[in-house]
């Protein structure tokens, strides 16, 4: 919305939508707060509303693992959920991140309507999270890390997830820095030839090659690379651009596909019977190139309103 704004500058479009947009900001600490952090849940629902195979999921942690978008990720394999707050007991790194993101961005937008108290309650939320989110660093391991709110251990299934922090600012450079260093250049979690895997290549789940289990989402990259731009570290976003272009050209020149989701070995999308040969968002993987190479307005900057 923000983006959209950017470009128009259709004041009667941030007043159209801002109230719903408020709503749902508000609902993540009313329903999926945990001891301050942020979790995915399900809350039960009256049968015969939904389709009878989305039935079987809700109030469950099938659902929940739905709610997050990444529906078998092996992120939240181990991941206790309760049955009575119907909350998934993980502390979750990207959802966390993008909330504080949200907040941010949505007080931006808060303030060029001139609602002044609803820019400060998103700034003190903003504020609040990005508190909790800095309890999520692994100052041994050089990451943020998801957290299990039962035993109070770390988990190490590592996602590219995990690098939203970067949207939030909170990190500072020197952590943003062993970050990318650690991580995101280390072979053995996410670098190849084909970047990023949506689990580590290390995990056990990493072979598996189906959906969230070890597969390329350009959203995910997109997202990365996003949280980049906000920091110095040039190397890692051309890196990102420039293998992100070639995944998405390896299938486009040869067969004119954009793929839902790619395999991490050998860039493929036809390998999988759960990916789309033409979903909209692989298109991300050429567009952050766009984005880098300054034909789409920077979105890490701030808009103010036009008088």
């Amino acid at each position: 919305m923000k983006e959209i704004y950017r470009k128009y500058r259709e004041k009667w479009f941030l007043k159209e939508v801002f109230d719903e947009l408020l709503r749902w900001n508000r609902w993540w600490p009313e329903n999926r707060n945990v001891d301050g952090y942020l979790c995915f849940g399900s809350d039960p629902y009256e049968h015969g509303k939904l389709p009878a195979w989305l039935e079987k999921g809700i109030g469950t942690k099938k659902g929940a693992k739905w709610e997050s978008g990444m529906d078998n990720s092996p992120m939240f394999d181990d991941a206790v959920f309760d049955s009575i707050s119907h909350r998934m007991m993980q502390a979750d790194v990207g959802l966390m991140s993008l909330y504080i993101w949200d907040c941010r961005n949505l007080s931006e937008i808060a303030a060029i309507l001139g609602k002044k108290e609803i820019v400060q309650e998103l700034s003190e939320r903003a504020l609040k999270y990005s508190k909790k989110l800095e309890t999520l660093w692994h100052e041994d391991f050089g990451l943020y890390l998801n957290k299990d709110l039962v035993t109070g251990k770390f988990s190490h299934r590592l996602s590219p997830t995990l690098f939203y922090a970067l949207l939030t600012k909170v990190p500072d450079q020197k952590k943003a820095e062993r970050m990318i260093k650690e991580h995101f250049y280390n072979p053995k979690e996410f670098w190849g030839e084909f970047i990023m895997p949506s689990i580590a290549r290390n995990d056990s789940a990493y072979k598996d090659n189906i959906y969230w289990r070890g597969r390329i989402w350009a959203p995910l990259n997109f997202l990365v690379y996003l949280g980049m731009r906000n920091y110095e570290l040039p190397d890692a976003k051309r890196d990102l651009v420039e293998k992100s272009k070639n995944l998405l050209l390896k299938s486009w020149l040869s067969e004119r596909h954009v793929y839902e989701n790619y395999n991490a070995e050998n860039g493929r999308g036809d390998d999988s019977k759960m990916s789309d040969k033409f979903y909209h968002w692989g298109a991300l993987l050429g567009f952050i190139s766009l984005m880098e190479e300054g034909y789409v307005p920077s979105p890490e900057l701030p808009v103010k309103d036009e008088k």
